[in-house]
Protein backbone atom coordinates (compact mmCIF):
# COMPACT_ATOMS: atom_id res chain seq x y z
CA UNK A 1 0.00 0.00 0.00
CA UNK A 2 2.79 2.38 0.93
CA UNK A 3 4.68 1.51 -2.26
CA UNK A 4 1.69 2.15 -4.49
CA UNK A 5 1.01 5.50 -2.81
CA UNK A 6 4.59 6.65 -3.26
CA UNK A 7 4.53 5.62 -6.92
CA UNK A 8 1.31 7.57 -7.56
CA UNK A 9 2.75 10.61 -5.75
CA UNK A 10 5.94 10.44 -7.84
CA UNK A 11 3.90 10.16 -11.07
CA UNK A 12 1.82 13.18 -10.09
CA UNK A 13 4.98 15.25 -9.45
CA UNK A 14 6.42 14.27 -12.85
CA UNK A 15 3.16 15.18 -14.53
CA UNK A 16 3.05 18.57 -12.81
CA UNK A 17 6.70 19.18 -13.74
CA UNK A 18 6.03 18.34 -17.38
CA UNK A 19 3.03 20.67 -17.46
CA UNK A 20 5.07 23.52 -15.93
CA UNK A 21 7.88 22.95 -18.44
CA UNK A 22 5.43 22.83 -21.36
CA UNK A 23 3.81 26.06 -20.17
CA UNK A 24 7.21 27.81 -19.89
CA UNK A 25 8.29 26.56 -23.33
CA UNK A 26 5.01 27.70 -24.87
CA UNK A 27 5.44 31.16 -23.40
CA UNK A 28 9.04 31.26 -24.69
CA UNK A 29 7.96 30.24 -28.19
CA UNK A 30 5.22 32.87 -28.18
CA UNK A 31 7.72 35.48 -27.04
CA UNK A 32 10.20 34.50 -29.76
CA UNK A 33 7.57 34.43 -32.51
CA UNK A 34 5.70 37.61 -31.62
CA UNK A 35 8.19 39.59 -29.54
CA UNK A 36 10.07 42.56 -30.90
CA UNK A 37 13.46 41.25 -29.69
CA UNK A 38 13.21 37.58 -30.65
CA UNK A 39 16.59 37.55 -32.41
CA UNK A 40 18.25 38.98 -29.29
CA UNK A 41 16.78 36.20 -27.20
CA UNK A 42 18.18 33.58 -29.61
CA UNK A 43 21.59 35.21 -29.38
CA UNK A 44 21.49 35.43 -25.60
CA UNK A 45 20.22 32.01 -24.66
CA UNK A 46 22.22 29.06 -25.94
CA UNK A 47 19.60 26.37 -26.50
CA UNK A 48 19.81 23.55 -29.01
CA UNK A 49 16.12 22.71 -29.21
CA UNK A 50 12.75 23.37 -27.54
CA UNK A 51 10.75 20.43 -26.32
CA UNK A 52 6.98 20.50 -26.72
CA UNK A 53 5.38 17.41 -25.13
CA UNK A 54 6.96 14.54 -27.08
CA UNK A 55 8.06 16.64 -30.13
CA UNK A 56 11.43 18.39 -30.43
CA UNK A 57 11.44 21.75 -32.25
CA UNK A 58 15.00 22.56 -33.46
CA UNK A 59 16.11 26.17 -33.42
CA UNK A 60 18.73 27.56 -35.80
CA UNK A 61 22.13 28.22 -34.30
CA UNK A 62 23.00 31.95 -34.14
CA UNK A 63 24.97 33.16 -37.16
CA UNK A 64 27.85 34.48 -35.07
CA UNK A 65 28.38 31.20 -33.19
CA UNK A 66 31.66 29.35 -33.94
CA UNK A 67 31.96 25.74 -35.00
CA UNK A 68 31.16 23.20 -32.36
CA UNK A 69 34.20 21.96 -30.46
CA UNK A 70 33.24 18.37 -31.20
CA UNK A 71 33.42 19.05 -34.97
CA UNK A 72 36.56 21.21 -35.24
CA UNK A 73 39.00 18.38 -35.96
CA UNK A 74 36.55 16.06 -37.64
CA UNK A 75 37.72 15.07 -41.15
CA UNK A 76 35.15 13.53 -43.41
CA UNK A 77 36.58 10.30 -44.81
CA UNK A 78 36.94 10.21 -48.58
CA UNK A 79 34.78 7.51 -50.15
CA UNK A 80 36.82 4.60 -51.45
CA UNK A 81 35.73 3.56 -54.96
CA UNK A 82 37.03 0.31 -56.41
CA UNK A 83 39.12 0.55 -59.56
CA UNK A 84 36.71 -1.46 -61.71
CA UNK A 85 33.79 0.72 -60.60
CA UNK A 86 35.83 3.88 -61.24
CA UNK A 87 36.72 2.68 -64.73
CA UNK A 88 33.06 1.87 -65.41
CA UNK A 89 31.98 5.33 -64.23
CA UNK A 90 34.60 6.96 -66.47
CA UNK A 91 33.41 4.89 -69.45
CA UNK A 92 29.79 5.87 -68.86
CA UNK A 93 30.71 9.54 -68.47
CA UNK A 94 32.77 9.48 -71.68
CA UNK A 95 29.89 7.85 -73.53
CA UNK A 96 27.57 10.53 -72.17
CA UNK A 97 29.87 13.34 -73.31
CA UNK A 98 30.29 11.82 -76.78
CA UNK A 99 26.54 11.31 -77.13
CA UNK A 100 25.76 14.87 -76.08
CA UNK A 101 28.43 16.23 -78.42
CA UNK A 102 26.99 14.23 -81.32
CA UNK A 103 23.47 15.44 -80.55
CA UNK A 104 24.60 19.08 -80.40
CA UNK A 105 26.45 18.73 -83.70
CA UNK A 106 23.43 17.03 -85.31
CA UNK A 107 21.03 19.74 -84.14
CA UNK A 108 23.48 22.43 -85.31
CA UNK A 109 23.72 20.90 -88.80
CA UNK A 110 19.95 20.53 -89.01
CA UNK A 111 19.47 24.17 -88.06
CA UNK A 112 21.99 25.18 -90.74
CA UNK A 113 20.16 23.12 -93.37
CA UNK A 114 16.83 24.63 -92.43
CA UNK A 115 18.33 28.12 -92.49
CA UNK A 116 19.96 27.58 -95.92
CA UNK A 117 16.92 25.93 -97.53
CA UNK A 118 14.40 28.63 -96.60
CA UNK A 119 13.21 31.37 -98.94
CA UNK A 120 14.52 34.06 -96.65
CA UNK A 121 17.96 32.45 -96.72
CA UNK A 122 17.89 32.20 -100.51
CA UNK A 123 16.86 35.83 -100.79
CA UNK A 124 19.62 36.76 -98.39
CA UNK A 125 22.19 34.82 -100.44
CA UNK A 126 20.95 36.48 -103.63
CA UNK A 127 21.27 39.93 -102.10
CA UNK A 128 24.73 39.09 -100.79
CA UNK A 129 25.84 37.95 -104.27
CA UNK A 130 24.51 41.14 -105.84
CA UNK A 131 26.22 43.24 -103.19
CA UNK A 132 29.44 41.30 -103.75
CA UNK A 133 29.30 41.89 -107.53
CA UNK A 134 28.61 45.60 -107.01
CA UNK A 135 31.52 45.92 -104.62
CA UNK A 136 33.83 44.03 -106.98
CA UNK A 137 32.90 46.35 -109.86
CA UNK A 138 33.41 49.39 -107.66
CA UNK A 139 36.75 48.00 -106.53
CA UNK A 140 37.84 47.42 -110.16
CA UNK A 141 36.95 50.99 -111.17
CA UNK A 142 38.74 52.37 -108.14
CA UNK A 143 41.82 50.27 -108.96
CA UNK A 144 41.86 51.57 -112.55
CA UNK A 145 41.54 55.16 -111.31
CA UNK A 146 44.32 54.62 -108.79
CA UNK A 147 46.55 53.02 -111.46
CA UNK A 148 46.11 56.02 -113.78
CA UNK A 149 46.92 58.45 -110.99
CA UNK A 150 49.94 56.36 -110.00
CA UNK A 151 51.26 56.33 -113.58
CA UNK A 152 50.91 60.11 -113.84
CA UNK A 153 52.58 60.59 -110.49
CA UNK A 154 55.45 58.27 -111.40
CA UNK A 155 55.90 60.04 -114.76
CA UNK A 156 56.06 63.47 -113.10
CA UNK A 157 58.38 62.10 -110.43
CA UNK A 158 60.69 60.57 -113.09
CA UNK A 159 60.88 63.87 -114.98
CA UNK A 160 61.59 65.74 -111.77
CA UNK A 161 64.26 63.24 -110.80
CA UNK A 162 65.88 63.51 -114.25
CA UNK A 163 65.97 67.31 -113.95
CA UNK A 164 67.49 67.09 -110.49
CA UNK A 165 70.14 64.65 -111.70
CA UNK A 166 71.06 66.88 -114.66
CA UNK A 167 71.24 69.95 -112.41
CA UNK A 168 73.41 68.04 -109.94
CA UNK A 169 75.78 66.90 -112.71
CA UNK A 170 76.05 70.44 -114.09
CA UNK A 171 76.73 71.78 -110.61
CA UNK A 172 79.42 69.16 -109.98
CA UNK A 173 81.09 69.94 -113.32
CA UNK A 174 81.10 73.67 -112.51
CA UNK A 175 82.54 73.00 -109.04
CA UNK A 176 85.18 70.71 -110.56
CA UNK A 177 86.22 73.45 -113.04
CA UNK A 178 86.40 76.05 -110.27
CA UNK A 179 88.51 73.67 -108.19
CA UNK A 180 90.90 73.11 -111.09
CA UNK A 181 91.22 76.88 -111.61
CA UNK A 182 91.93 77.37 -107.88
CA UNK A 183 94.56 74.64 -107.99
CA UNK A 184 96.22 76.21 -111.03
CA UNK A 185 96.25 79.65 -109.34
CA UNK A 186 97.73 78.17 -106.18
CA UNK A 187 100.43 76.35 -108.13
CA UNK A 188 101.23 79.49 -110.12
CA UNK A 189 101.53 81.53 -106.92
CA UNK A 190 103.70 78.88 -105.32
CA UNK A 191 105.95 78.73 -108.37
CA UNK A 192 106.32 82.54 -108.36
CA UNK A 193 107.31 82.57 -104.69
CA UNK A 194 111.16 82.53 -104.35
CA UNK A 195 112.39 79.43 -102.60
CA UNK A 196 115.77 78.99 -100.97
CA UNK A 197 117.82 76.79 -103.26
CA UNK A 198 121.03 75.02 -102.27
CA UNK A 199 123.13 77.38 -104.44
CA UNK A 200 121.77 80.64 -102.86
CA UNK A 201 121.48 79.52 -99.23
CA UNK A 202 124.47 81.64 -98.15
CA UNK A 203 122.86 84.78 -99.57
CA UNK A 204 119.59 84.03 -97.75
CA UNK A 205 121.48 83.68 -94.47
CA UNK A 206 123.27 87.00 -94.99
CA UNK A 207 119.98 88.77 -95.78
CA UNK A 208 118.35 87.30 -92.62
CA UNK A 209 121.29 88.49 -90.48
CA UNK A 210 121.26 91.92 -92.10
CA UNK A 211 117.51 92.40 -91.68
CA UNK A 212 116.48 90.88 -88.34
CA UNK A 213 112.70 90.59 -87.66
CA UNK A 214 111.38 91.04 -84.13
CA UNK A 215 107.87 89.74 -83.49
CA UNK A 216 107.55 91.23 -80.00
CA UNK A 217 105.05 94.05 -79.44
CA UNK A 218 103.31 95.88 -76.60
CA UNK A 219 99.83 97.37 -76.09
CA UNK A 220 98.77 100.38 -74.06
CA UNK A 221 95.39 101.16 -72.55
CA UNK A 222 94.37 103.23 -75.60
CA UNK A 223 94.87 100.31 -77.99
CA UNK A 224 98.14 101.44 -79.64
CA UNK A 225 100.62 98.80 -80.77
CA UNK A 226 104.37 99.24 -80.22
CA UNK A 227 106.36 96.69 -82.20
CA UNK A 228 109.87 95.63 -81.23
CA UNK A 229 111.43 94.74 -77.93
CA UNK A 230 113.29 98.03 -77.27
CA UNK A 231 110.88 100.48 -78.91
CA UNK A 232 110.24 103.63 -76.84
CA UNK A 233 106.84 105.31 -76.73
CA UNK A 234 108.33 108.76 -76.84
CA UNK A 235 110.27 108.04 -80.04
CA UNK A 236 107.05 107.42 -82.12
CA UNK A 237 104.84 110.44 -82.85
CA UNK A 238 101.17 110.11 -82.01
CA UNK A 239 100.04 110.44 -85.64
CA UNK A 240 102.34 107.54 -86.70
CA UNK A 241 101.31 105.17 -83.99
CA UNK A 242 99.56 101.95 -85.04
CA UNK A 243 96.20 101.29 -83.48
CA UNK A 244 94.96 97.75 -82.86
CA UNK A 245 92.18 96.83 -85.30
CA UNK A 246 88.95 96.02 -83.44
CA UNK A 247 87.73 93.72 -86.22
Amino acid sequence: MHGNGRRRERDCKKKVGREKKFFAVSKLQHFIMFGSSGSRVLNVINISYLQSRSKRVWVRKPLGSPMAKSKIFRITPKPVIPEDEKAEMKRLFDNYKNSMKSLRQYFFEQSLKQAESGEVAQMKHRLEDQEHERLMEENRLENEKTAMLREERLKIQAEKTQKNVLASLIKKEREAKQHEIQIEDFLTKQMSTPFIQPENIEKAIEDALANPVNFNFALDLDGYVYRGKETSIDMIPEEKRERLNSN
